[in-house]
């Protein structure tokens, strides 16, 4: 995929993460909507990038477990820069001692299936789109057990397999879209926090263990597999691992894109 010119929208892009895979796309010449719902934080990242990228980045107030408020986002985007090309499904929630097991499922799994067919209808080459690809932010935690946060995993497991599930749809060949998923490991963001909280609870010791093996990822090591899965144009359905030990990996058999 050529860059140059492309129209992203990445949600939960105020902060984190997704802040940081908007501005690299930035830095590629690429028009990006970020969505969040934290909106002054939005709203200062926007302000901070006026005079570094020129008006290419746009912010609208979303709660991707809010249908009408999460199309509006689509629709803003494709209004502002005349179509999308990239959609990030980086919105979601950590941290079920304090936050409904329900939200973070919500949030994370099925924010990603809205996100992702909200994709299918914008970007779709059948209904007028211009194709693209949807990467959806996993987690390590989607491929394997985690007994101190079992409803945030099992949001990430969704993710995953919906991921590689919607890459086998017929239909995918024709639509010009491709599915990806993206799963760090430990980063360093402000959801690291939660872990280092985790690890302070009686019965919870040996996930010190287990951070102490798999490290702990840099922000920009983690937009470093982002970019390259971005831009492996022949990859759908595939799922990458990002951690601090082992690198970036495929995780199973990398699928390659159904030819028109």
């Amino acid at each position: 995929m050529l860059l140059d010119g492309k129209v992203a929208l990445i949600t939960g892009g105020a902060q984190g993460l997704g802040k940081a895979f908007a501005e690299e796309l930035l830095k590629q010449k690429v028009k990006v909507c970020i969505c969040d719902v934290k909106q002054e934080t939005g709203e200062k990242t926007i302000d901070e990038w006026k005079p570094k990228y020129d008006n290419r980045a746009i912010f609208v107030k979303c709660d991707v477990s809010n249908l009408t408020e999460f199309e509006e986002a689509f629709k803003q985007a494709t209004a502002k820069f005349g179509g999308l090309d990239i959609v990030v499904n980086n919105a979601g929630l950590s941290g079920e001692n304090v936050i409904s097991w329900r939200t973070i499922v919500i949030v994370n799994l099925i924010g990603v299936i809205e996100g992702t067919k909200l994709a299918e209808k914008y970007l779709n080459k059948q209904s007028g789109g211009r194709g693209g690809v949807v990467v959806n932010i996993g987690s390590t935690a989607g491929l394997t057990p985690i007994p101190y946060a079992p409803a945030y995993a099992a949001s990430k497991y969704g993710v995953v397999g919906y991921t590689r599930s919607v890459a086998l749809k017929p239909d995918t060949g024709p639509s010009g879209l491709r599915y990806v998923c993206l799963c760090p490991a430990f980063t360093y963001t402000s959801m690291f926090s939660e872990v280092q909280q985790a690890m302070a609870v009686p019965g919870h010791e040996s996930l010190s263990k287990v951070v102490q093996d798999t490290g702990i990822n840099k922000i920009e090591d983690v937009v470093e597999a982002f970019m390259q899965l971005l831009l492996t144009d022949d990859n759908n359905g595939g799922v990458m691992i990002i951690s601090k030990k082992g690198g970036i990996q495929y995780h199973g058999r990398r699928r390659k894109v159904n030819k028109l």
